[in-house]
């Protein structure tokens, strides 16, 4: 076993994990591994992913072994994006989500930036995707990176990401062009009336 070291690593939000790994292992094959070991990641861009020591910013050198960084069995490691999204947890504001009109599927936010839209091959953007219409119908024809939530001072706000293809709030003859105040009951529609949401604040 001297040719292994046992380390406890962090998946995302599956904490705590447990594995015996070769000290020979690159970090960019521990990073294939994991991907294999869990089915639901997207494995077609592992350069997007980055294994780090808890509490560090910088990921660990892909191409240098587990022995050459001189991992011991009491450190700590994460796997997450390589490259940060800038997510933001949302503190206070009661649950907020959007409602689709047709089939009262429900979208929690519960980080910002929240996008509304679509999965693409960037898992940064996919961390940020909370309205995801990419199993929708008239999914195809809403955009990637469609509009996006924020939440600032105890209040949400959207403003449309596509200036192709528009974001109208309550009806309105003009697409949202800058932020807007969101109200529980808003309709958001996304598109030429394609897909309509209802956003929902329950305080």
């Amino acid at each position: 076993m001297d040719d292994y070291v046992e380390i406890t690593i962090d998946v995302f939000d599956v904490t705590g994990q447990r594995a015996n790994v070769r000290k020979t292992l690159t970090v960019a094959g521990f990073i294939d591994e994991i991907l294999r070991e869990f089915d639901d990641l997207e494995r077609k861009t592992p350069e997007a992913y980055g294994l780090f020591l808890k509490g560090q910013d910088k990921p660990l050198d892909r191409d240098r072994t587990l022995s050459q960084l001189d991992i011991q069995t009491h450190d700590e490691l994460e796997f997450k994006y390589a490259r940060s999204s800038g997510r933001g947890k949302i503190v206070g504001g009661g649950r907020a989500f959007f409602r689709d009109d047709k089939t009262q599927k429900e979208f929690d936010i519960l980080w910002q930036p929240a996008i509304i839209g679509r999965q693409d091959a960037d898992p940064a953007h996919n961390e940020l995707l909370a309205v995801d219409l990419s199993a929708f119908p008239e999914g195809r024809r809403i955009s990637r990176q469609h509009a996006q939530v924020t939440f600032v001072n105890d209040r949400y706000y959207i403003e449309s990401l596509s200036p192709n293809n528009p974001t109208y709030l309550n009806d309105e003859k003009s697409p949202i062009i800058e932020k807007r105040r969101l109200e529980s009951g808003d309709k958001i529609r996304l598109g030429k009336n394609i897909i309509t949401i209802t956003f929902v604040q329950q305080l």
